[in-house]
């Protein structure tokens, strides 16, 4: 895992998002323009995104600035959290200038990227040698984000993708 997978896979994970944003638009694709929530539906994804911020940034960078001096646990968390931004500013700028529905395109691609990034990070760090603490700490870690960007896939699966076909 290195930088340069991160910046493909977001160059790529780009140019399907635009993809599909015209795909949309000249309605070639059964998905709608926006995203049709109802109240209750509203009411969870305001607290999904919470929980989403709690568990999927603020906790992992919290992990970054407390390992910061273990080269190894930097380098992921590192790579985890450039991809987390990307996909932030990804989202942000294509729901503005394309279309909000979007937002369930490139969540779903980024949650199966994070996924394999997690994945691939705990391999890396059950081969690590060092602090057992380290080491248990963070694969403690990498299985909490990776339950939760599951339970996210499944939500985006379930309600983000029912929202928005057509």
């Amino acid at each position: 895992m290195s930088w340069k997978t991160v910046f493909s896979f977001a160059l790529f994970a780009t140019l399907l998002t635009i993809a599909l944003g015209w795909l949309i638009s000249i309605r070639a694709v059964p998905i709608a323009q926006t995203i049709h929530f109802n109240d209750a539906e509203r009411c969870f994804m305001g607290i999904w995104i919470w929980l989403a911020i709690t568990l999927g940034v603020i906790l992992p960078g919290i992990a970054w600035i407390v390992w910061f001096k273990h080269p190894q646990i930097r380098k992921i968390l590192g790579l985890y959290l450039s991809a987390l931004i990307i996909q932030i500013l990804t989202e942000q700028i294509f729901s503005s200038l394309g279309f909000p529905s979007l937002v369930v395109a490139i969540g779903t691609v980024y949650t199966i990227f994070r996924l394999w990034q997690l994945w691939r990070s705990q391999q890396l760090i059950s081969q690590a040698s060092g602090n057992v603490v380290n080491r248990k700490g963070m694969t403690v870690l990498l299985w909490i984000l990776g339950l939760f960007w599951c339970s996210n896939l499944i939500m985006l699966s379930t309600l983000g993708w029912s929202s928005v076909l057509s």
